[in-house]
């Protein structure tokens, strides 16, 4: 259950508890105030009571034979909740920290606090891991942990951000193109290897797609850009000003880190957002 609909059953349910203990003062406001008598008991006749009937003895020599107890069935378990960990933002407060989770095949952002399932809720959100209570015990959910087919992912944003960090090696710029463009991308190397060579034949082209201003202490988000920067969290005017602790925003100095982010295995990115900063991880295999 989402935490909208969450927070809206539980309005639900606390005015339906206001309800259901204010009645009787409505109904006497409204002018049923009348004091019912109660009834008395009828009257018994005078019979002397009869002792009762021990049938105990008699049937403990179970002379009609005893029925079998039918054994209880065990509850059946339930299953294991599917939980696979795809980004992280942490902020400055840990309450407004957001994890991108998917949870049954069901994509969603949590914060620490929010219910992902039944018996199922995230208590905290680092920069390479979530942790969460199940069923009252701790499981923590890391980059690594995740076990998504590969022909099910499409590239998060910080994939495509990864992306103008860019280099390459073997065959002309041309040629690598032309190959890419050929060949349909399914796994998350294939779409790292496709905008590679994206950006190394047209990095303005790039930029333009994403929707990523180039600035000196960074690269800004345009207010048009590509829907999968909304889906890493990203906004229109933040600010990416690093990617794994190295300053970025030059694009032809920026494609020497792309080997080292590619090898990583996760893109660690840090945001300026109306002054404030705010971390992302996502995993990058």
């Amino acid at each position: 259950m989402k935490l909208t609909h969450l927070r809206m059953a539980l309005a639900v349910l606390l005015i339906s508890s206001v309800a259901v203990a204010a009645a009787p003062v409505f109904w006497h406001l409204r002018g049923h105030h009348a004091v019912i008598p109660a009834q008395s008991p009828p009257l018994q006749p005078d019979v002397p009571a009869r002792p009762p009937l021990d049938l105990g003895q008699t049937l403990a020599f179970a002379p009609f034979g005893s029925a079998a107890v039918p054994e209880a069935e065990a509850p059946a378990p339930q299953p294991a909740l599917q939980m696979t960990l795809l980004g992280v933002i942490v902020r400055d407060d840990p309450a407004r920290s957001l994890a991108l989770i998917d949870v049954q095949g069901q994509e969603a952002n949590y914060r620490p606090g929010d219910e992902l399932g039944e018996d199922a809720t995230l208590i905290s959100v680092a920069s390479d891991r979530v942790t969460v209570n199940v069923s009252g015990t701790p499981r923590i959910l890391t980059f690594e942990g995740a076990e998504r087919p590969e022909e099910d992912r499409m590239p998060t944003g910080a994939e495509r951000l990864a992306a103008l960090m860019t280099s390459g090696q073997g065959g002309t710029i041309s040629e690598r193109v032309d190959a890419a463009a050929k060949a349909e991308p399914v796994t998350t190397q294939d779409y790292i290897d496709l905008w590679r060579d994206r950006i190394r034949a047209n990095p303005a082209q790039v930029l333009e797609t994403i929707g990523l201003v180039p600035t000196p202490n960074g690269y800004r988000i345009a207010e048009e850009h590509d829907t999968g920067v909304n889906r890493a969290g990203l906004q229109a005017g933040d600010v990416v000003t690093s990617v794994n602790g190295q300053s970025i925003g030059d694009v032809e100095k920026d494609r020497a880190l792309y080997d080292a982010v590619a090898a990583s295995g996760v893109a660690r990115i840090e945001v300026q957002r109306n002054g404030r900063t705010i971390v992302m991880s996502f995993p990058l295999e």
